[in-house]
Formats: C-alpha cells, structure tokens, sequence
C-alpha cells in the first residue's frame, strides 16, 4: 500500500453499487479503494482493524444503518471523514447527516463522478485538517512528556512519584531500558532528515513497544523509552536494531537526493530497575560514545561505563618515535600508520579529538621534514579534523603522506565512479548505485574512494553538484529550482541551504553577484 494514499472503505448492502465504486478512479483523487462492507456493524469491525481516512456508506441498511454507522464512527474514531449516499433526496436526512458531521450527502440515483470526486475532495480536506490536529496535540504531549523528562533528570527521582511519572508519560513501569537514538548529517540537510525520522518513530512507535521523546530541539538525538518489564535486553537490543534498518530505508527512499550524508546510530542502556539510577542513564545514552568513533560501521552501541582514554605525552611519543623511523619510506610509513597506528588508538581507546589533534600536529612536524627537502608548506585538512571514525581519520593521514608532492594515478574503478558521478548528476546518485557500475562493493568503494582521491564519496558528489550548478547560474536564464533539479537536488530548500553552506552565498546572491560584475 502506497502510505501516501488516502484509503476509503465502502459501506452498501446492495453489491451493484459496491462494484460500481470499485471502478472509480481512486488513485486519481490522491486515494486507494482497502475493502468493503455490507452493513455498518461489519464497517465498524473492519475500522476497528484497519482504520480508514475515509468511510463512503449508504444510509438504508441492515443491522446497523449509515446514520449509526456515522454516530459511531464519529464517537470512536473522529478523524474518519464520512460520506453518505441514500436513494431518497429527504432533506431531513440531510439535516441529520450534517448535524452528524458528514463532509457529504449524495443521491445515488443522481450521483456521477464528478459528484463523487467533489465529495472526495471535501473529505480530503477534512482528512488533513483533522491530521494535522492530530499531529499539533500530539507534538504538544510530546514536548510536554520532555520537559517533564528534563525535570526528572535533575533531581533524584523519589520513588512515590516517579512510577506515577513513567506510567502517565510512557505509559511504563520498571524496569525498564532506555535508548537514544543519534541522527549525525550535514547541516543543510539537518531539518529533513530529523523530520522525516520523527515521522518514520511516530509510525514505528504505533508498532513496537517504545515511546520517543526529542533530546532538545536541533541536538538530533530522540529518546526512546522501551517497556522492559522482564528486564529482557537482548530482546530489546533486536527491537532497536529493527527500528534503525526501518529508519535507514525510510530516509533512502524519502530523501533520495542526500546521497547517503547522514548516520544513525543507537545508544542502549542496561535495565533500569531502581528510579534512582534514571538520571544517570538517561544521560550516558545522550553521549556519543567513543565506540561510535572506533566502530564506524556499528549500529547499535552500549553505554560504556568508563570513558575514553586521555592521550598523555608518554603514550603520543611512543607512537610518534614509530613514524618518525618509517618518516623517508611512505609505503612503509603508510603500513605503521594502517597497522601499528590503529593498533595502537583502538587499544588504548584515545579521545577522538585528542587522536586527531594529534595526528595533525605530526603532520606538521613531517611536513617541515619535507619542505628542508624542497616541499611546500601544508594547511591542516578538514578530512582529519573532521574525521568522524579512526577508519575516516586514517585514510586522511595515508592520503597526505601518498599525496603529498606526487601526482598520484587513480585506479580504474575510481575513474569510471567518477566519470559516472558527472555524467549524471542530474539524478538520484548514491553509494550502491555507483558501486554496482564499477562492479564494487559499497562499503569496498566508499573506503577506495576516499583513500585515491582524500575525500568522502558524498562530498564529490555534492561539489560535482554545486560546481554544475555555480555553472548554470553564471551562464544560464534558467530559475534556480530548474538548476536544483538539473543537478539532483529537487527540494529547493535543500538546494539552497547547501548551496550557502558549500558557497557561502545563496544562489540568488551568486547570481546578483555575477551580474553586477558584468555589468
């Protein structure tokens, strides 16, 4: 089932007008035909199971007739859009349906298409309208349990009022077990990923047993509060890993065009069994755990009980005094780097900052080795002081030792990806569709590609998109969503927003800019 579609049961004890409805053209007012009914106790029963937008009955029947059927509905379920057919033009019946709440009364004996799609389109709008009521309360309830959550990690939770708390917010009891669930992307696509993976929760939450709560308002972490009533973990930490595959396929389909510039992660606690422990694990699963930065490829982390370790002097000279011996020899220097260097940070769980900084600063030291030698100068790279995993961070410091002052030739596989990239960017472009062209795996492709040409895959591709589309705006007419779609980008928000990160203007401002200049 398309989940975009309106979905509209028919409700008529007469089967000529049943199979007549069938072959209105649903799909062309935005809606899909899920069932029928023969009277309005079998409606009520099918409602119960799969819950309909829109609910078109006739009035004349048994059992239960249309005007019950709609009283009905409207008690159980008041965003059901209803609308009634009969054979009699009563305006007491009319009078009644209205009062009732129907969006629509039609005359079967006059009724065509046209009269049917208009009465479709009015419960269209009712169906919006009531969803969009829906969706304000349910985000104010949402707010609300957070705040409260806020409240309850600063204090000590007392153990009268906390399971009063947990069962009117989450509707819980302990134990319980909590998660966070980490949203990392580019700030020009932040809005639409956290939108669209609120909305997939929302689904998810209606499925499985969690409520999710916002960490804050930009921060990209959602809490989830998992009713854990046997303290069952492993069961738990499959529930979570399910929710992150739902979550990777909902924004690969939605968002296309994002080119794969996000990462999702979970973060799961141990079973809480005493209130007062909550605080406390309610914030070590807020944390980026240093597990995220040395398993890049993980999904699903726990918390850890201690931290990452501090790089001390005697430890950074340990490793430096191994590349200083391999310093003349970059293929050798590229071995220690992709072996005793990796070792070593794993083993010793170093602070990712300090790791990187440390990196950086030897660099330095090797680049002056360098320049006595003839070298130029060198400016730190953001892939190092970026890098967001040490598998990132050491394809960065290989790429510069081989880089540096060699004009280094790229493989087959990597040429073809790239000639493919600017071939076609005015389409959906991601990881596993390059990497079925030049015969790769994604994940093979994604490292090869960063370690022949020192940058993500995802970032080419966005500077493919931005330098095409600098083009068109220099020395075309074209409106600037006609460039956002020639270049694959279709939401002009998105476009926009990264075009003024990669740019720092907007494309309007380029343009003005250009023009200016010209004249």
């Amino acid at each position: 089932m398309n989940d975009d579609l309106l979905t509209v049961l028919v409700v008529d004890d007469e089967l000529p007008i049943r199979q007549e409805l069938r072959l209105f053209s649903w799909e062309k007012h935005h809606a899909e035909w899920i069932g029928e009914a023969e009277n309005g106790e079998e409606a009520l029963r099918f409602c119960r199971c799969r819950t309909p937008d829109i609910v078109i009955t006739d009035i004349t029947m048994p059992v239960m007739n249309g005007l019950e059927l709609l009283r009905s509905l409207k008690s159980e379920f008041p965003h059901i859009q209803v609308i009634l057919l009969t054979c009699h033009s009563d305006f007491a019946y009319a009078k009644e349906a209205i009062k009732l709440g129907a969006v629509e009364y039609l005359v079967k004996v006059t009724m065509d298409d046209s009269d049917l799609a208009q009465a479709m389109h009015r419960a269209k709008g009712g169906v919006y309208h009531e969803k969009s009521l829906q969706r304000s309360e349910a985000e104010r309830q949402r707010w609300k349990a957070f705040e409260q959550l806020m409240e309850m990690t600063r204090q000590t939770a007392d153990d009268g009022e906390f399971p009063a708390w947990l069962q009117d917010s989450f509707q819980a009891k302990l134990p319980l077990q909590l998660a966070a669930f980490h949203v990392e992307t580019r700030k020009a696509g932040r809005l639409f990923v956290h939108h669209a993976c609120e909305e997939s929760l929302t689904l998810l939450e209606q499925l499985k047993p969690f409520t999710w709560v916002p960490a804050d308002s930009d921060s990209g972490i959602y809490v989830l509060v998992f009713r854990a009533e046997n303290g069952n973990s492993p069961e738990i930490r499959r529930e979570l890993e399910e929710i992150m595959e739902e979550l990777y396929q909902s924004l690969d389909g939605r968002l296309p065009f994002l080119c794969d510039a996000y990462r999702l992660y979970g973060v799961l606690s141990d079973p809480i069994w005493r209130s007062a422990d909550f605080a406390d694990m309610y914030r070590s699963v807020c944390e980026r755990p240093d597990a995220v930065f040395y398993d890049g490829a993980g999904r699903v982390f726990a918390t850890s009980p201690t931290g990452p370790a501090s790089l001390d002097e005697q430890t950074a000279t340990e490793m430096s005094v191994k590349l200083h011996k391999a310093q003349w020899n970059r293929e050798q220097l590229a071995e220690v780097i992709r072996g005793d260097f990796v070792q070593w940070a794993i083993n010793r769980r170093i602070v990712p900052e300090e790791l990187r900084t440390f990196v950086a600063d030897w660099l330095r030291g090797w680049h002056r080795e360098q320049a006595a030698q003839g070298g130029k100068g060198w400016k730190v790279s953001c892939q190092i002081l970026d890098a967001a995993t040490i598998n990132e961070l050491v394809e960065a410091f290989v790429h510069e030792i081989e880089s540096t002052g060699k004009v280094k030739k790229c493989r087959k596989e990597i040429t073809e990806a790239k000639a493919f990239v600017e071939a076609n960017l005015e389409k959906t472009i991601t990881l596993n569709i390059v990497s079925r062209e030049v015969g790769l795996s994604p994940h093979y492709l994604s490292r090869l590609f960063r370690e022949e040409t020192g940058v993500p895959f995802n970032d080419f591709v966005t500077g493919k998109r931005i330098e095409k589309a600098t083009d068109l705006l220099q020395h075309t007419s074209l409106r600037v969503y006609e460039i956002a779609q020639q270049v694959g980008i279709p939401s002009y928000r998105y476009f926009s927003a990264l075009f003024r990160e990669w740019t720092g203007a907007a494309p309007t401002e380029l343009r003005m800019a250009d023009q200016d200049g010209k004249g």
